[in-house]
């Protein structure tokens, strides 16, 4: 079964699962004010934002690399665990 994406706002990871954002839903509510749906519909997250939500923390600046990285990681995290 295919996982529905959720759009990043990045070349190097252009989305993930839904799956893995899909239980943060309410952090994406508190840092954004918009469902999940919402956001995706209006291109995504950037990844700094993405990890923010994942990690269910506010948002707070990181580089972009650094928010790759961790993006990333997540990702695999996420996908070896399925």
């Amino acid at each position: 079964m295919s996982d529905r994406l959720f759009a990043i706002l990045d070349r190097a990871v252009p989305s993930i699962p839904w799956s893995m954002i899909a239980p943060h839903e309410a952090q994406a509510q508190v840092n954004h004010h918009q469902t999940l749906d919402r956001l995706d519909a209006r291109g995504g997250l950037t990844p700094c934002e993405a990890i923010a939500v994942l990690e269910d923390r506010s948002w707070s600046r990181m580089t972009q690399p650094a928010a790759q990285a961790a993006l990333v990681e997540a990702v695999r995290r996420h996908r070896s665990a399925a």
